[in-house]
């Protein structure tokens, strides 16, 4: 399959880099040359992978294409090339919807929004897509945990929680400082910190859709310092906090909130 890509930042660099090193069988892949020097080492590094002299060339010669543009230069972008029939287009763009993607690129083929995350590049981590579609499904599945859904609202929250990827690495950090602060060498406070995540962050890698309340229950020991700390930050809101949050992003890409709204 010879597949584009609009746009070459973190995400797409990501994705490209796992679908490579996973050896996709009959896989070709054009990238547009913004992003210059992440393009031009994606092509050094791998085989498979060629950049475009513009946009238009990689419309031209694939036949799926990815956008992966920031949502405020999309209009402009998008409004510059010319879109043939036969061409299927996806969409890494977080915040514009299916039906703005589709007004923009008429006459091809929109076949639906991809919600990556950087782990994918490890060939881990989840990608949500809406609708549900066998090609992107297929393409994909080599390098991620698959998630398919029809409603486009639970796309955006899907995205929404890869919000929390930041917020993730500040809680490592404030962990390594804690520590740090306490004379533990930083080199070892860095590792303990990632290796206790890590550790955690597997028993959660099979869920049965029943939650992870039992997870919760099974490492808070009664009366331990489990317990104890978990109920020192359900007193202060933490977790009430952390939703509020996710609900703030998910009014974001709804067009219900910018970046200039905040919690109250």
């Amino acid at each position: 399959m010879n597949v584009g890509f609009i746009g070459v930042g973190t995400i797409t660099e990501a994705v490209v880099t796992g679908l490579c090193e996973a050896e996709v069988p009959g896989l070709s892949i054009l990238l547009s040359p913004r992003s210059v020097d992440r393009s031009r080492k994606l092509s050094e590094r791998y085989a498979a992978v060629e950049v475009a002299t513009d946009n238009q060339q990689v419309l031209d010669r694939s036949e799926l294409v990815i956008l992966a543009v920031r949502p405020q230069d999309a209009a402009a972008v998008l409004g510059a090339l010319d879109f043939r029939r036969n061409l299927a287009v996806a969409s890494f763009i977080a915040t514009i919807s299916s039906g703005d993607i589709q007004r923009q690129i008429r006459p091809a083929e929109f076949i639906g929004r991809v919600a990556p995350v950087p782990p994918v590049a490890r060939r881990t981590g989840p990608i949500a897509m809406c609708p549900p579609n066998r090609k992107l499904g297929d393409l994909f599945d080599p390098i991620a945990t698959v998630i398919q859904v029809s409603d486009e609202a639970q796309l955006d929250a899907f995205f929404s929680t890869s919000a929390l990827m930041a917020p993730y690495f500040e809680l490592l950090e404030s962990v390594s400082s804690w520590l740090r602060a306490r004379g533990v060498d930083p080199a070892d406070a860095d590792r303990y910190t990632g290796s206790l995540f890590r550790g955690i962050a597997e028993k959660s890698t099979q869920p049965k859709g029943e939650g992870f309340a039992g997870l919760v229950e099974e490492h808070a020991t009664r009366a331990g310092i489990n317990e104890q700390l978990r109920r020192e930050l359900l007193a202060t809101g933490f977790y009430d906090r952390i939703q509020s949050g996710l609900d703030l992003i998910q009014a974001r890409m709804q067009g219900r909130a910018t970046l200039d709204d905040t919690l109250e």
